[in-house]
Formats: C-alpha cells, structure tokens, sequence
C-alpha cells in the first residue's frame, strides 16, 4: 500500500520549527501563480494546491474558518505537546509563546485553534523578513526619505501606509525597541490574519478566472488562443467551480463583511487601537468585498443558464438595502476615494451578470409560455422584487445601477412581448372552437398546468358566444402582470427604460464602465477580465440595439464597448486573447451590430467620417479574424464597397430627380461630380493628373476621383446644400489616403481650415491611427499564423490600397511623413493639445513601418526634425519640454520610447543580415528580408540621437510633474530595458576588439552615451540617486499592493535592477575602476535587503545585483567593502537568516541558485563578514562572546552553511542545478576557510551521502547530441561530480593533517566511476563544431562564428547559453530563415547542440582537475596501499595514452594535456618513492614512450615552442618509468657520485626482459639523438634551453644503463652514441661552458661532464670514450684549466659549482674510467690526475683540524675548518683511485704496466687519515662544524637521524656525516672491516 502524502498546508510542527518546511501563505501562493515560470516553481505550486486540505479551503474560500470545538483543541494540543515539538535548547523558538498567541488569536478572530495555530507559525516563519524590514526602516529611514527625491515622486494616496503585507512597514510611532513586543507581534497576527483571508479568496478568483479556458473548450471544438497557463491550473480551477455554490453564500459573505465594517475593529482595546490598525481592519474588508464580488462575476460569466431564483433575489435585496453602494459610505474617506469607484463597478457588473440578459431575452420562445431553462424567471416573487429595486434605483436616479435598470426593462418588455403573442394565439383557437352550433368536447380542452410557481388562481375568459366557461390564465401572463404592476407613473417598463437612458445616462454609464472598469491586478488577467467585463457590457448593448435607432451616443458607447482603453501601444504588447471574450467578435459576428450601427456608420461615410474611422480602428484590432489571404476581416469593408454620403456643392445642378411611386427624393447625376470639390479642400493633383492628355488611370483611381455620371442617389436633407446617399463602388482606404495627402498639402498648419470638418486635426489623427493599427494587425497576423502572406505582403497591400489615388511618385507612407514635419515644425509655437494627437499617430505609424519597411523610416528619421539631426534643433524635446511637461502627461515621449525600441531591435536583428545580402544559401532554404538596405552611418546617427534624447529624460524627469504616475513608472521601465537591452546585445558577445567591427556596429554611439552618463567615473549624484529612487518605489508599490500604481512600480524596480546589474558587469568588463553606482549601492545595500523581502519577483535581481558588488568590490588592492558593513548587525542576520529559507515555499529554482551563487561569492571574495554570517549563523562579534560565554544561546536558526550540508545530504532528491550551486558553495567555503572541514566532519550524514553519490553516478555514454536534456543531465552530473570530489580532496586532507587514514581507504572503493571518468578525454565534437563553423560563416559571410561568444556581461552556466550566447544571437539572427531552419534544425538547434557539448567538455576537465587534486592527497596518505599503487598505475597510463587522442581544440588540448602529464607524474613519482612491485608500475614505461612519440621526438622542435613544457614533463615520466625497471630504484646519493655500479649478482634476469627494445629505441631516439639536437638548439637559441634539459637526459641515460641485461646490447649501444658522436657533442658543450655561464657558473659545463659521466658507468661505453680520447678533449677546455690553478677550488670558493664538477664529474669520471679500462688506462688517469696538484694539494689538507670555529668567507684560510659531505666524497673517491693505481704500479709488468709511466698522486693519505680519525674522536666539535651545501642537506639538517642509527647524532646530516667518514676510514685503511 502506498504511504499517505503528508500534507503540505500544515505538515507536522517540528518540520515547520525546525525549517524543514516553509509554510504558503496564500499571499505567496497568489503571487506564484501570478509569476508562474514554467516549471522553476510549478511543481511547488501545484504540490501545494492541489493537497487535500488547500482543496478543502479553496471550495470554500468565501467562508470564514470553523469554529474552534473541543476536537480543534485536542488536535492543537497534540500538535503542541512536548512528544512531537521539543523545545529549543538554542532559543530559536519559544513554544509557549506560540501557544499563547494562538489562543490569543483563536479567540480574537473566533477561529479554530488548528488554523490559528497555522497562522501563528506563518508569522514566526515570516519574522525575520518583519524585522529586517524594521530593522532598515528604523536606522535608515532618513536616508531612504532623502534618496525618494520628494514627495513629487509618491502617491498622494493618504492610505499609502495602510495597505500592507506580511512584510509591512513600521508605523511613524514605531520604535526600535518595540519590534519584538508582544503587542507588536500580535498586531502582526492581526495583519496576518486578514491578508489571508484577501488572498484566499484572490487565489480563488485566480483560479476560476482561469478555469474559463476549459470551460469554453468543453463546449467550443476550435478554440481559438492558446494559454500560457498550465493545464493543471485549469483543471483545478474547473473543478473548483464545479464543486463550489458560490451563490449560496456569496451574499450572506458580503452582508458579514458590510457588518464588520459598520461596528469596526474590535480585537484591540481602545488604548492598543492605533488609527492604522483602524485603517487597516477596514481596508481589508473592503478588499475582500471586492474579492468576493470578483469571485461572484467570474463564476456568474461562467455559467449559462440563468441564476437560481433565491440567489437572485438575495443579490437585488442587497443592492436594494444599500443603494447599489452608490449610497454607501465607507468608514473613511480616503478609502472611499480609493476603492469606491472600484466596489460601485463591481456591483453594477454583477448587477448585469446576473439578469443574464441574453438569456433572459431568450427565455420564453415566442411558440408557446413553457420557459426553455427560465432559471429566476420561474419565480414571481424575485421578479416583483427586483423590479421593486430597480424601481428604486430609478426613482433615485442611481447611475450605478443604471445597466441593470435599462436591462430590467428590456428583460420585462420582452416577456410582456411574449405574453401579448400567446394571448393573441390562445384567443385565435378559442375563436375557431367557439363557432355556432359546435359544443366543445371535453377531451378537446386544453388546461394550464400549474408549471411554475405562484401561478394564481385561474381566470376564465369569455368566448365570443358569451360563453363563461373559465381559462387558465397563463403564467407568463401573471408574471409579467405582477412584475410590470408597480406603482409609477404610466407603464413600468417605459418608466424603467426612460429612467435609465434619460435620467441615469446609462450609455454613459456603459461607456465609462468600459474604458475605467475594475481590473484584476495581475496584468494579463486584468486583459482578459476586461475583455470579459466588455462582452457582458455589449449583451446590454446588442439588446438594446432594436429600441434605439442609430444615433451618436449609442455609437460612442459601442465604440467605448470595442474598444475601452486599449491603444495602439497596448495592442502592441499585450498578448492575443481568445476571440470568444473579444467583444469586437461578437460585434463583426453578430448581424444586428453589422446591419444597424457599422452599416450606417458606412453608408454615411464620408459626410460622418468619424464614427467609421472609429468603428473600423476598433474592429480592425481584433486578431484571429483574417479572411482567407491572411488580412484582417476589416479589411474587406476598406477595401471596397458600394456607397457614399457627401454634401452636394451649392453650386452644383447637374442632377435630375427621377420619378418614383412612392419616393420624390431619388436623383441622378447628369454631369461626373468631382468628390473632393464638394470639401472645399485644394483639389487633388491626382486629379489634375487624370485629365493631362495621355494620362491612363484605373477604374479604381477614376472612382476615387468622381462619381461618374448616371450615378444614383438619395437625398437625405430636404435644404441646400444638399445631403445625398449615393450607389458608388470605390476604395474607402484609398479615399482616405486622397484626403490624407489633401490634409497635407493644406497651409499654414494642417486641419486648421473651419471649411472642412473631414480635414480637422481629429479626422487626420484618426486616419493614421486606423492605417497603423491595421498594419500592426495584419503584421502580427501573418507572423502568428500560416497565412499565404507575409507580413510585408500584407502590409505591403494595405499600403499600395491607401496609396493608389495619390500622386504620381508619392505613397502613403511619404504622405504621413510630411503631415508628420510640419506638426513637428508647428508644435513648439502653440501649447494646444488637440493637434498633438497627429504627432503621437504619425508617431504609431512610423513605428509599425519599422516592422515590414524599416528602410524607408531610417532615412526619413535621418532628415527628420524629430531628432535635430542635420544640424538642427530636436523638435522632440522641444514638444516635450512645451507641451508634456506642463500638461504632466507624456504619450508622445512614451511613444517615441515605443519607436525608439523598435528601431534598436531592427538594428540588431538585421545586424549580420545587412551584412550578408550577396551570399547564396548553402544547406538552409532562405530569403533576402526587406529593409535590409540601409546606410549604417544613418542608423549610428538615429541611434544616437534618440538616445541622447532619452538620457536626457532619465537625468532630468525628477523633476518633471505627472498627471499620473503610472507614466513616470512605464518611462522609467522602458528606458530602463531599452538601456540594458543595448548593452547586452553590444557587450555581451565579444565580436571585435574594435568597436567598430562589431556586428551590432550601430549601436555603439548609443551604448558609449549610456556608459558615460552610468559607468565614468563623473556620472551625476543626481542621476544615480534617482535610480536608487527607483528600486524603492518599487518597495512602497510591492507593500501596497492595491494601488493604482503596483504594477508600474513592481516593473520599474525589476528593471532598474536588471540595468544596475548589467552596469556592473561592464564596468568589470572593461576593466574600470569600481564606479560611482557600486559606491552608491553599496551605501544603500539595506534598500536592495529590504527590496528582497518585500515581493518574490525582485528576488532575482536582488540577488544577481548583490552578488556583482560582492565580486567587484574583490578587484580593488586593499580591503574591499563590506556589504553587510553597510546593513547593520541586526538587520544582515535577518537578511541572512531570510536568505537560508532559498526562496522556499516558491522554490524557484533560478531564484534558489543566485543565492547559492551570492553565498559562493561571499565566503571566497573577501567578505569576512559577510563569510562567517554565513557559515556559522552568528556575527563575528556574537561568535566570539559566546566563545567567552558559552552559556548564552545562539539565534533562532543553524548557518547557511549547515543548511547547505543537510540538503545536499540528499542530494539524490535535488533538481541538479540547485545541487551544483549548493556544492560550489561549499567547495569555494572549504577551500576558503579550510575549519569548515571540521563542521562537515560533524554532520552525520553530509560525507557519506556525498561518496556514496559518486559511487553510484554513471555517465551517459553514447549522448545524442540533439537530445538536450540526456546530454544535460550528462554535464549536471559530471559537474556535480567534479565539486564533491574536490571536497573529498580537501576532506582527506583534513583528515590526513589529523593522522587520520582510515576515510582514505574507505574512500577508495567508491573512486571507480571516478578513476574513468576523469581522465577519458572529453567528448568533444569536432566535426559540429568545424561543420557549424563553416556552414555559418559561407551563410553569413560577414559574421565569424566566434563573434557570438558570450563575454563576462553574463554569468557562466553550463547549457545551451555557455559558450556562445544563444540569447542574442536568437536576436541577431532570428529573421533569417536559416537560423530556425526547417523542423526547428537551423543554426540555433546546431548552437544548442555545440553550447551542450562544450559544457560536457567543460565538466570533464572540471572533473579531472578535481580528481587531480584528490588523487596527490591519496597518494599521500595511502602511497603504500597496494591497491592504491594499482589505482595510480592504472590512472597514470590512462592520463598518458588520453593525451595521445588529441579531440579538442590546439589551445585547451594542450592545457589539458599538461594537466594530464603533471598528474601522471606526481603518481609515478609516488610509485617509485614507495618502491611499488606491482606490475602495472612497469607498464607504465610503454605508455609513456607512446605518448612521447605521439608529441614528437625531435627535441629541437619539441622543445623549441609553447609545448615545451609538456614536453619536459613527458621526459620526466619517462625518467621515472625507466627507474622503475632498474634492478635497484633508490641508489645512495654516494654511490651515484662516485660512479660506483651496483654488483652483477644483483641482477634480475635478462632473458626475457620486455623493455629492452623500448630502452634501446629510447636511449637512440632520446638520449644520443636529442643531446646533440640540444646542444646545437643551446648554441643556436641559448634562450630556448636550459640546463634541465641536459640533467634530464642524463638521469635517462642513468636509468636505461641500469636495466638489467642491457649490458648485453653494448655493440647496439656503441653504434648508437658512436652515429650521434655524443662524447664529442659532450666536450664540445664543455668547452662552451665558459661561454654560456651566468653570473660566473658554469653550469653546462656541468651538465656535459655529468653526462660523460653517465656514460661511463657502463664499460663498453667508457672505453669508447677512453678511445676517443675524451681526457685529452677535456684537458684543453677553458673551464679545466680553471680547475688546474695553483690553489684549487674548494666547496666553498666561487663559483661553487667549479668543485662539484671536480667532485661529482672528473673524479668519478677518472674512476669510471680506470675500472673500465683498467691497467692500461692507469698512466693516463694518474697523468691526468697530477694536472690538478692544486686540487690534491687542498684535498690533502681539507680535515685539517685548527680548533677553533672558522667562517666560510670567501678566500678566508681558515674556511677549511669546515667539513661537507661533498668534502668526504671528494676523499672517499681519491682514495679508491690512488689505491688502484698503486696496486698497478706495485704489480707492474704482471699487470701489464710499465710501473715508471704511472706517477704518484700527490695527495697525503696518511694526514687525511689522521685528521678523520680526529674529527670522529671529537664528535661535539665535529657537530659544529658540518655545513650543509646544498637543499637536500638542509633539509637533513633539520631531520631527526634514523632510529637504529647511533643517538650521539642530533640529525640526519650529522649521522650521514658520520657514516661517510666510517666508509672513508675503511678506504683508507683505518679499519678492519
């Protein structure tokens, strides 16, 4: 059985205590919904609605909470018992103070304890972001008020403070201490309490408005939009509705809340009743009213039939008690200017929802009385009551219930109607069966059944025979006689019907309702509902249509029903709604509106011009209604039509009347009657062009021109000038477009002749406004649709229908661009506000243009005066400081703003396009675009002079007053995202490094202006005070939630803290110096906190914003800023504590990541702070008192940190990218503040969740790389992987500081998936990304690929966006038809595709470089593990042989390949240490030959590059490898020096030894070989060798030498090094040394005698050099003749290196040499010997003992009292050399020697011995006179000596000391051994 979800409304009290669970409040489930964002917090959502107990609550969310019962309390005190809540040993939470206050709320509210309870848990949940909100507003409410730039800026709403959240500001008598009181607390509960309740039922109302969707489409088969909102949040508001009789309480609901508001606020005693709690208690009350009257529309536009009869007439008692609220006053006066208009709307809308005119109309068919579904109509009684009320109404004169009234009586007019029809049916019967002599039969009767009730008692009707046989009288009939009986004046419903148009103006009322009505908040739901508020306003209208004729004021009010507020600009950017809540469908659909007003409208034009123009500007907005060729369904009425009012000329005669039966007003034209003669206007040249001789014409043109003889007409006006209707087919578009250009041509100013009414400023206004709205229609038609034309088809037809009457060279668009100049040129001398209107049309149209034909706008924006281009004055700021600014209204700056946007995205959308018009297509089906054709000098100059312009606006509009502030908030919004979107596109792809090679090159004037006014260093105080401004109106807005203004001011904040952000980034970008903005929000840090808390959607950029001051502030040399330093103590542990709860319960997953990313930053950026906030929960200074006093207890939460450790200890529940942010978080914290290890080191259960994490991933093998979301998952995973096992590196380190192995070996049974993964090259793409590349760059020339890369503008993330910016480059080149390619297959799939795997590519690096990092902190601790030595030997050659498949890119092949070769090394040179015997070790030598060879072998040229390095490192492992194989891995540093091989019996066997072909291949191809590419590259290039290289070489050759059953290849080896000729190569680098020395050291020569010496340790090549006389090349070099000098060199003359070239070259060399050769050789050596008799002459005295402590100064005698390990070895070798050599001179001829010719070496054996012996008898003095030469013997200096060495010793120097001189004693003869 599955297990019970636990509920997540109230879960148990421990998890909500604890923060396991943050509690929804409805406010933030409101919210959520409002912002839903696919799936980031979807699933919070829905996991939360759609629990059982939220269901429960929703169902009834008009209903108050249950009492409390002896049941709540059991539940209460269970929930609270010390068994499931234990009390806080911390102080984090006081359990009996959660009881007390939900008591104390239980009984204030008279709710139930469980639900009090809940309540109470949501405000200590909550507490933190109402103390970080009074904690800023008590210390820094005097700035915060500076920075507002005064009260201009505010609402002058005396309510401002009163509207409150959760997170509600203090009240001007808040004090600081008061924060925590209980009183204040409790007040808090008090807010609480009634926010719920409001946004229960707005979450309700949410919900139901959009379960209308699906609703529809249960009964509509094609609808006809598609919705954004999720599924489930349909299915769950349909099943709310469903499930919930609003009717049956909604009322009594409404009744309570008007009670509550009469007594008032009775929770607080009189002296704790502040006037704010008053404000507050009735506020809420009012919104919930409003909310609930919400809810009752909603569900009443829901439903079809008609209400219930008892619902109805509780609804109208209502309305009647209080006078349709049009009576009612609420308690205060500034609430009742704020939402009684609002509450007034609501009733009068739910008034007329529920008559449900139409279907009340419908009620009763005209074939009989039986209703068909009469719902309330059934019930007398409701019927006589609501017309008792809206008697009353009228008798009043309500206006309110004005639409209710009028539809009452269209209601009851219609049923009397119903009635007199079967009266008149029933007589028409009873006549036929009342003939004489027919007796009625009574089977044939036909009797009333009571059907309904209240029917009365039957009445009879007399026959015509006087018969009184009675009939039942009718229900309808008693119905309509009750309801229509009330005591008036005359009829009833003629008293109603007047009352309401005459008395009420309720067309006014309609109209008013239409454009002002009440508005959801949300702003797509606020759309749709007023397209629903629309529709059941024009049911009213449509009804009333067949009593009134067509006049002016019912087409005004069905203008203000099509249309209501919307502009050109709202249709622009507000979603396509569905046509079956669109009230102009309904109207174009319904043939009563297109028959009695469009009709008219149209058979009038164009003698009443404005009603068509209007009607037609409303109806050609509605989108979904194109005709077959995609245009909109208007377009046809433009397009032709057959009819045409105009006044006739008072002159004009040319007509007859023609005869007619019944008419006389019938005429006929006997003459063509000019068309534009009769308006007084010039005539048109068009015209005048049809009448020059050859001139041809089109019917069309002919018929614009004239009506043509014999042309019909009406006459509509008996009085001249006459008024006449006549039959004539023309183009109404093109007529329009004639008077356009005759408006034009009119001077001095356009409309202002009294003559014409068709050519007023009105008309010409309008003209534009309905040719730009249906451009814009039928743009965003074809773009949405599968039209068989394009979007510049069909603006491109519109535009050839209105131009085709104009002149020859002229068209429309020219036209509206010169009525467009000559307003500009007219506005800046008059202050009128009329004629403004034709610059914001001309403005709309220009901007529709943009779209389909922009290269017809640059240019005309180029000359134009708009700007002041061409060295003139910007009309445009002229009109707005003329005109605007006084009038505080900003529509022509705000279109302008409009127009500005639209032409940057031209800019960058045609960027590459305009760049690449010649280039065939390659693979992709495309098409040239048009507009493509503009001047770039044009578009940097309009460009730049907008932007001028509205800089100037940003820098300047404080000051600036605003009829209505919502402008201020829409300007400040949309210079804001027009500011960040041009920075984005121009910096956030690198391009060129020059400017003006950039792809988006035309805006980059633009983008330096915004730098300099944002970015330098001298950017005005004003200018970044005022965006500050900015970001906290957006605070008071989100606080205030019912004002006007939330929306702007929410959308301003979010704005300007996107550009702030964006200004950072670029200020780091570029490499500046922190500037003035960072220096300014870093002094209102507390604000962007505050901003934070107070609404979900600034979280985001709050937290983005902070985490880029936390970042720059690390750039500068000293101490960066402190962030929290500018907060406060208390008020960054509330930040911080509310930053821990990761935006839960929303869950956002983007949200959650920015703070782990702000988190990160914090703790490795400097931020002490801010760091040990985060990663103890407590301030430093806290942490250090409780330290001293550890008695005190700590805050009320655990540390972000433990926080970040619980979860990730579930990592396998996590969304993958939350993990990662939460493991770089504590990685970045690990490796910043290494004591953090111990707090993990703690956790139960962090460490082993973690490696059995990477003991259990797998890698996705074989990815797909166009199915995303299996390639993401890959790089998650391996990214994840990467950060735990750099925490597992850093955790063993810890644990090994602590001599603590045991976690290393536990470990490393879980590193398989690990060991494999890290080091397999990474699946790097190479044909997609050569083949992206070389597709994109033949389809756009112009453009390299590697200009889309995405620069730091950005923050780095790992998907589709992380190399190239997917984002802009969408904008750049989304209109070429090969970006989205067929079946979603173009270039931005193939983008995606490379995006995805480069960030696998990355995570596999990023993997390995953490496996590096625990695989050396391994190798430390387990170096000796047998397992381990098999995991390093496995992980080594897998490094080496990946290095050998070079996938990636030249550049990062090579990083990573160094990064490889360095870990193989450290792993081998472990090995080798440790003296490993696993055979893998010795597998090791093939790979690396491998990977050498795949580099190159060529040392010339491998290391004459940047590879050199690598190159070096593969060397070293070769070294290495070589050593492994050698019969003994670690020789005595002595031996080595004095060239002393090991014994034959030593030996491993040969005879099948593997290596020795790779040995001898190397020792040719690397050692003989590459020493003499060496030294020529030394003598060629000094620079590009260096000494390394040669020792390198050496300690090869040292190794090969030493592999047993080498010795057997000699012959191979002689042919080897005789072809490279190395000995003479090796003098020859001797004989340079000199040459070569730095500073005096010789140190080639060292290497060169080093290498000689190498060679000599085998015999067969120490004879070779014997041979070839290798002594006698050595003798002649500068640096050996030197060494011959009279005083010698000893260890501690300069240079030193001269000695141990003596020591460590030529005497072990001689050695070699003379063991080699042997006796023949012996007169050579001791030749050679005797040629250094300054050398022996020292080295005789060097123990001399003086007995006094010398110094090592330079050529101080005494520096001989010192003794050197080098000093002994210099004896130890001389004396094995003289004993030879005397053993040959006394053997003589039998050694075959002549004993003359070997000479005596002059060197003093016997004083030697004696002073040897000296030392080791004085071991004190001796102690204090040994000197370390070098840093190995430091290093022994400083180490204890062996522990089975002799204790006499105090280090490791001095026992090796020892040790040597016991070993020289024996060579000398001093002992027995």
């Amino acid at each position: 059985m599955a297990p019970v979800r636990e509920s997540t409304y109230f879960p148990p009290l421990d998890k909500c205590l604890d923060g396991r669970h943050q509690l929804f409040s409805w406010r933030t489930t409101y919210i959520g919904l409002q912002e839903l964002k696919g799936t980031n917090t979807e699933e919070s959502l829905e996991r939360h609605l759609t629990d059982s107990h939220t269901l429960e609550l929703l169902r009834s969310s008009l209903l108050l909470p249950p009492l409390p019962t002896a049941q709540t309390k059991a539940t209460f005190e269970t929930k609270t018992s010390a068994i499931n809540v234990v009390p806080s040993a911390q102080g984090r939470f006081d359990i009996k103070q959660i009881r007390d206050d939900t008591l104390w709320l239980s009984t204030k509210a008279t709710v139930d304890e469980v639900t009090a309870l809940r309540l109470v848990i949501l405000e200590w949940q909550s507490r933190p972001a109402f103390l970080l909100q009074k904690c800023i507003w008590v210390g820094d409410r005097q700035t915060f008020g500076e920075s507002s730039n005064g009260s201009s800026f505010q609402p002058t709403l005396v309510a401002l403070d009163s509207t409150r959240g959760i997170g509600q500001l203090p009240d001007d008598t808040t004090r600081p201490e008061s924060i925590n009181s209980e009183e204040t607390r409790r007040k808090r509960l008090f807010s609480i309490y009634l926010e719920e309740r409001r946004y229960k039922i707005n979450t309700c109302s949410y919900l139901i408005r959009n379960s209308r969707k699906r609703h529809e489409s249960r009964e509509r088969t094609k609808p006809q939009c598609s919705s954004a909102i999720p599924r489930w949040v349909e299915e769950l508001g349909y099943d709310i509705l469903n499930a919930w009789d609003v009717t049956g309480v909604g009322i009594d609901v409404l009744r309570a809340r008007i009670r509550d508001l009469e007594e008032g606020c009775r929770w607080f005693s009189s002296d704790e009743m502040h006037e704010s709690v008053a404000i507050e208690w009735c506020q809420s009350q009012i919104m919930e009213m409003m909310a609930i009257l919400d809810v009752m529309l909603n569900v009443l536009a829901m439903q079809g039939q008609l209400p219930k009869h008892d619902f109805v007439r509780s609804w109208f008692k209502l309305m009647n008690d209080y006078g349709f609220f049009e009576e009612f006053e609420l308690p205060l006066r500034d609430l009742d200017d704020i939402y009684g208009l609002d509450l007034q709307s609501l009733c009068s809308l739910v008034s007329l929802a529920v008559l449900k005119v139409p279907a009340a109309l419908e009620a009763f068919k005209p074939q009989g009385t039986e209703p068909d579904d009469a719902g309330y109509l059934r019930d007398v009684d409701t019927c006589c009551n609501i017309t008792e009320t809206v008697i009353h109404a009228a008798s009043e004169c309500l206006q309110v219930a004005s639409p209710a009234v009028l539809a009452w009586s269209l209601i009851l007019q219609r049923l009397r109607e119903r009635s007199i029809a079967a009266q008149d049916e029933k007589e028409d019967r009873l006549s036929m069966r009342g003939a004489p002599g027919i007796v009625g039969s009574p089977e044939g009767e036909t009797l009333e059944q009571p059907l309904f009730k209240n029917t009365g008692s039957l009445l009879r009707r007399g026959s015509s025979t006087g018969s009184d046989t009675p009939q039942q009288q009718s229900f309808l009939d008693h119905l309509v006689d009750r309801a229509t009986s009330a005591s008036v004046d005359g009829d009833a419903v003629v008293y109603l019907a007047r009352a309401a148009v005459d008395g009420s103006h309720v067309l006014h009322i309609i109209a008013t309702l239409s454009t002002s009505c009440y508005a959801p908040s949300d702003s797509d739901q606020g759309v749709q509902s007023n397209l629903r508020i629309r529709r059941i306003l024009m049911d009213l209208v449509g009804a009333v249509l067949g009593l009134i004729d067509y006049q002016p004021d019912l087409v005004a009010t069905t203008l203000a029903v099509l249309s209501g507020n919307e502009d050109y600009w709202s249709l622009l950017h507000h979603p396509i709604m569905s046509r079956e809540i669109n009230p102009a469908s309904m109207f174009m659909e319904d043939d009563m509106f297109m028959r009695r007003i469009f009709a008219v409208a149209l058979s009038r034009f164009p003698f009443e011009i404005l009603p068509f123009l209007r009607l037609c500007r409303a109806l050609a907005g509605l989108h979904g209604a194109q005709d077959s060729d995609g245009m909109p369904a208007i377009w046809s009425k433009l397009a032709t039509t057959d009819c045409l009012t105009c006044v006739l000329p008072a002159a004009f005669t040319d007509y007859q009347i023609l005869p007619d039966d019944e008419e006389s007003n019938i005429i006929s034209l006997t003459a063509d009657l000019d068309m534009f003669d009769h308006e007084h206007t010039t005539r048109s040249t068009s015209y005048r062009r049809l009448k020059q001789p050859g001139g041809s014409a089109s019917a069309h043109v002919l018929n614009l021109q004239q009506i043509p003889r014999g042309t019909t007409g009406r006459v509509l006006s008996g009085t001249k000038p006459l008024v006449v209707l006549w039959r004539h087919d023309y183009c109404p578009l093109a007529y329009l477009g004639m008077l356009l250009q005759s408006a034009s041509s009119i001077e001095p100013s356009l409309g202002s002749s009294p003559q014409s009414n068709a050519l007023s400023s009105e008309v010409i206004a309008e003209i534009i406004d309905l040719l730009s709205i249906i451009l814009l229609t039928s743009i965003r038609g074809a773009s949405a649709s599968e039209a068989p034309l394009s979007a510049f088809a069909a603006a491109q037809k519109i535009l050839d229908a209105a131009s085709e009457g104009l002149d020859l060279g002229e068209d429309i668009i020219s036209v509206i661009f010169d009525i467009f100049e000559k307003e500009l040129s007219r506005q800046p001398k008059t202050t009128e506000e009329a004629p403004l209107s034709i610059l914001l049309r001309c403005t709309q149209f220009v901007e529709a243009l943009v779209h389909v034909m922009p290269d017809r706008v640059w240019p005309f924006l180029g000359r134009s005066h708009l700007l002041g281009i061409n060295n003139s004055d910007s009309q445009l700021g002229a009109v707005i400081a003329s005109a605007e600014v006084v009038s505080g209204k900003y529509d022509l700056l705000l279109s302008c703003i409009h127009l500005f946007e639209s032409l940057a995205d031209d800019a960058i959308s045609h960027a590459v396009i305009r760049k690449s018009l010649t280039k065939s297509v390659t693979r992709f089906a495309a098409s040239r675009s048009h507009g493509t054709d503009v001047s770039q000098v044009v578009m940097k100059k309009v460009l730049l002079g907008f932007q001028r312009i509205l800089l100037d606006v940003y820098q300047s509009i404080s000051t600036w007053n605003f009829a209505q502030i919502q402008q201020r908030y829409e300007i400040n919004s949309r210079l804001s995202i027009s500011f960040n979107r041009l920075l984005t596109c121009c910096f956030g792809i690198e391009g060129q490094s020059d400017t003006n090679q950039k792809l988006t090159v035309s805006l980059v004037p633009a983008v330096e202006q915004i730098v300099k006014v944002f970015v330098s260093s001298a950017v005005a105080e004003t200018t970044l005070t005022y965006m500050v401004t900015t970001i906290q109106e957006g605070v008071t807005a989100a606080l205030n939630s019912k004002l006007p203004s939330t929306l702007y001011g929410i959308q301003q904040t979010v704005e300007s803290l996107r550009l702030a952000i964006t200004l950072l980034r670029l200020n780091a970008l570029v490499g500046l110096k922190p500037s003035t903005l960072e220096d300014k929000l870093l002094r209102h840090v507390s604000l962007l906190a505050q901003c934070y808390t107070s609404h979900p959607i600034f979280r985001q950029p709050v937290v983005e914003l902070l985490t880029v001051l936390v970042i720059n502030a690390d750039v500068v040399d000293g101490q960066p800023a402190s962030l929290l330093g500018h907060m406060g103590e208390d008020a960054a542990s509330q930040f911080l504590e509310v930053l821990a709860m990761n935006d839960e319960p929303l869950c956002d997953r983007d949200v959650s990541v920015s703070i782990w990313k702000l988190l990160s930053a914090a703790v490795s950026k400097r931020q002490q702070w801010f760091a040990i906030f985060v990663l103890t929960g407590e301030a430093p200074r806290k942490l250090i008192k409780r330290k001293i006093t550890e008695s005190e207890n700590r805050d009320r939460s655990p540390s972000i940190f433990g926080v970040a450790l619980d979860r990730l200890s579930n990592i396998e529940r996590l969304h993958a990218q939350t993990a990662l942010a939460m493991l770089e978080f504590v990685t970045l914290a690990a490796d910043s503040w290494p004591w953090t290890l111990a707090i993990a080191e703690q956790h139960p259960h962090f460490i082993t969740s973690i490696t059995e994490y990477i003991s259990q991933v797998e890698t996705v093998t074989n990815t797909t790389q166009n199915r995303s979301g299996q390639a993401g998952m890959e790089y998650y995973k391996l990214q994840m992987t990467s950060y735990i096992t750099e925490i597992l590196a850093m955790y063993t380190h810890h644990t090994r500081q602590a001599r603590n192995i045991s976690y290393a070996k536990e470990l490393l049974p879980n590193l398989t998936y690990v060991t494999k993964a890290a080091v397999l090259p990474p699946e790097y793409n190479s044909s997609l990304h050569s083949n992206l590349r070389q597709n994109f760059e033949v389809r756009f020339e112009n453009c390299k690929l590697r200009a889309l890369k995405r620069t730091s503008l950005k923050l780095p993330s790992l998907g589709e966006s992380f190399y190239y910016d997917l984002a802009i480059a969408n904008q750049i080149l989304h209109l070429d038809s090969s970006w989205t390619g067929p079946d979603q297959e173009g270039f931005a799939a193939e983008l995606a595709r490379a995006n995805i795997n480069l960030s696998i590519v990355e995570a596999r690096i990023s993997l390995f470089h953490s496996w590096k990092l625990l695989a050396v902190e391994l190798t430390k601790s387990l170096g000796r593990d047998s397992d381990y030595q098999k995991t390093m030997a496995d992980v080594t050659m897998d490094c080496l042989r990946a290095n050998t498949q070079p996938t990636l890119p030249q550049a990062v092949f090579e990083r990573l390949a160094q990064s490889r070769a360095d870990l193989a090394f450290t792993l081998l040179q472990s090995l080798i240490q440790e003296q490993s015997t696993r055979a893998e070790v010795n597998s090791v030598l093939f790979t690396a030959w491998d990977a050498l060879r795949a580099h190159g072998t060529d040392l010339a040229i491998a290391l004459d590059g940047d590879q050199a390095p690598y190159c070096r490192t593969l060397l070293k492992i070769l070294c290495l490898s070589l050593q492994a194989h050698t019969s003994l891995r670690t020789v005595p540093s002595s031996s080595v020096e004095r060239g002393v091989t090991q014994p034959e019996d030593t030996r491993r066997p040969t005879a099948a030894n593997p290596s020795l072909p790779t040995v001898l291949e190397i020792l040719k191809v690397i050692v003989a070989n590459g020493f003499r590419s060496l030294t020529t590259l030394l003598h060629d290039s000094p620079g590009r060798v260096f000494p390394d290289d040669f020792a390198l070489l050496a300690a090869i050759l040292r190794n090969s030498l030493r592999i047993p059953g080498l010795e057997r290849h000699s012959t191979a080896l002689l042919s080897t090094f005789a072809d490279a000729q190395t000995s003479r190569y090796a003098s020859t680098l001797l004989s340079w040394s000199d040459q070569l020395a730095t500073n005096r050291d010789p140190i080639y020569g060292e290497m060169s005698v080093n290498f000689l010496l190498e060679m000599s340790s085998m015999p067969a090549l120490a004879e070779a050099l014997a041979v070839e006389g290798i002594l006698n090349h050595m003798s002649n070099t500068n640096l050996i003749k030197h060494l011959r000098s009279s005083r010698g060199m000893g260890p501690f003359d300069q240079p030193v290196r001269l000695y141990n070239i003596w020591v460590r070259g030529i005497l072990p060399l001689l050695l070699n040499l003379l063991h080699a050769v042997g006796a023949s050789m012996a007169a050579e050596i001791s030749a050679a010997l005797n040629q250094f008799l300054g050398q022996l002459e020292r080295a005789s005295a060097t123990f001399t003992y003086y007995g006094k402590v010398p110094t090592t100064n330079e050529g101080d005698p005494n520096s001989a009292g010192f003794i050197s390990l080098s000093m002994i070895s210099e004896a130890q070798t001389l004396a094995v050399i003289s004993r030879i050599l005397e053993t040959y001179r006394d053997a003589g001829p039998s050694a075959g020697v002549v004993s003359s010719e070997i000479m005596e070496i002059p060197w003093d054996r016997s004083r030697v011995k004696e002073d040897v012996q000296t030392w080791l008898q004085t071991r004190s003095v001796l102690r204090e006179r040994i000197v370390p030469t070098g840093e190995r013997e430091e290093a022994w200096a400083k180490m204890r000596p062996g522990e089975n060495r002799s204790s006499r010793s105090v280090n490791k120097l001095e026992e090796k000391v020892v040790e040597d001189l016991e070993q020289l004693m024996i060579l000398l003869g001093g002992k027995d051994d």
